[in-house]
């Protein structure tokens, strides 16, 4: 019944993934504005809590853990939000939820959809460890259950994205054959040999 109820009066969630080479901020508050969505930029309300001094700010500084991230920006690009020092995969998650729904609860008139950016960035860890601690898949099952429904995800990207993957034949490992030795009876050999 409880999920019945979320699913009427909670906003679907849009999540949006992208680049960092590839500026998204205006054209998606442009897309929000148009279609009556809520935008919301998770590392720029870190960074707005933080540079402000909020309790909760003081609680995101007190939980960060900064680790190294890949954000594969374009030559002289600048981040005027400064995604590497602000972004969520450098907090605690519950920390992070209850800053998203607290922007949630000021901000959402009548919207139906959010537009969610900022978050699920766990694949721009640069550590292989990293990505195992935070995993894409968390994050998507905390927003489910914190937030609302995820009905898309949207991914921004500057080169198309691999849809056939084709295993080469070095890959492909042969199947080991189990070794079966069979023992041979022989009838005519001996106690049975009679003369």
């Amino acid at each position: 019944m409880t999920q019945e109820i979320r699913q009427q009066f909670c906003a679907k969630v849009i999540i949006v993934k992208h680049e960092k080479k590839l500026n998204v901020d205006i054209v998606c508050s442009n897309l929000a504005i148009k279609y009556n969505m809520l935008y919301i930029s998770v590392y720029q309300l870190i960074k707005k809590e933080i540079e402000n001094n909020t309790q909760l700010g003081k609680e995101l500084t007190a939980t960060r853990r900064t680790k190294p991230l890949s954000l594969k920006m374009a030559a002289g690009q600048e981040d005027p939000y400064d995604e590497e020092q602000y972004s969520a995969v450098h907090f605690d998650q519950a920390l992070v939820i209850r800053l998203v729904l607290q922007k949630i609860a000021e901000s959402r008139t009548d919207q139906r959809f959010i537009l969610l950016e900022g978050l699920c960035n766990s694949g721009k860890l640069e550590n292989p460890e990293n990505r195992l601690e935070l995993r894409f898949m968390d994050e998507f099952f905390a927003i489910e259950q914190n937030i609302g429904e995820v009905s898309a995800v949207i991914n921004l990207t500057s080169e198309e994205e691999q849809t056939q993957f084709i295993v080469e034949q070095d890959q492909i490992e042969e199947p080991v054959e189990e070794v079966k030795e069979e023992e041979e009876k022989k009838e005519g050999d001996g106690d049975d040999n009679q003369s």
